[in-house]
């Protein structure tokens, strides 16, 4: 959910990640473009060049991209840590002020990486949305309203420990009325209208959509 002067960070990471002119509306009046270790690929091909750069930079292929940049710009952390180099990027983003963050890249590979990345919207201050190869994640904390084509497949579930209750409109299969805990999913609702609206009573749900649909 978007609200009114936030300050948007994008934070491009390692992984598969979408072309280039299907992140074009996340990369829309950002204040700060952080790479996270290989990530760094990701934006010099988008043509990109990140204010800050950061990591243990143990998947960074060629350092001469690091070329360039002011030694504030590049900060290095031991391999040894205790926080993935997405995490890291995230908290130099909100102390360098911004608010509205959203994750590019990060899809495809291993399995507890693409895992560490949806266990980050079970905190109290998630991203906003998370764009990978395939598809956008993005948390629904109170309300929010999406825009699509009939037909489209749109998929939900609860994250947290607050069972989440919530009403909605445009869905073929309504949300009134549901009760969801950790566990529970609905996946391939899809759009009864071209425009879908979702307001939690209690909880949060995240949103699923296909990056084709976008």
């Amino acid at each position: 959910m978007e609200y009114a002067d936030t300050v948007r960070g994008v934070i491009i990471t390692g992984g598969a990640a979408p072309p280039v002119e299907s992140v074009l509306p996340w990369l829309a009046d950002v204040a700060l473009v952080v790479a996270a270790d290989s990530g760094l690929h990701t934006a010099v091909g988008y043509g990109i060049r990140p204010e800050l750069v950061v990591g243990d930079f143990d998947s960074l292929a060629d350092d001469d991209l690091l070329k360039g940049y002011d030694d504030k710009d590049v900060r290095r952390y031991p391999r040894a840590k205790d926080h993935t180099d997405t995490e890291i990027a995230l908290r130099v983003a909100r102390e360098e002020g911004c608010d509205d963050l959203v994750i590019i890249g990060g899809g495809g590979g291993r399995i507890d990486h693409l895992l560490a990345l949806v266990a980050l919207f079970e905190r109290p201050d998630p991203p906003g949305a998370w764009v990978s190869d395939t598809g956008v994640i993005s948390a629904i904390v109170e309300r929010t309203t999406a825009r699509g084509s009939v037909g489209e497949r749109i998929s939900f579930a609860p994250i947290g420990c607050i069972p989440c209750r919530m009403v909605s409109h445009g869905l073929r299969w309504p949300l009134d009325g549901l009760t969801w805990g950790r566990g529970d999913i609905g996946i391939s609702n899809e759009f009864a209208e071209a425009e879908v609206q979702v307001t939690m009573k209690s909880g949060q749900l995240l949103m699923m959509r296909s990056l084709e649909a976008r």
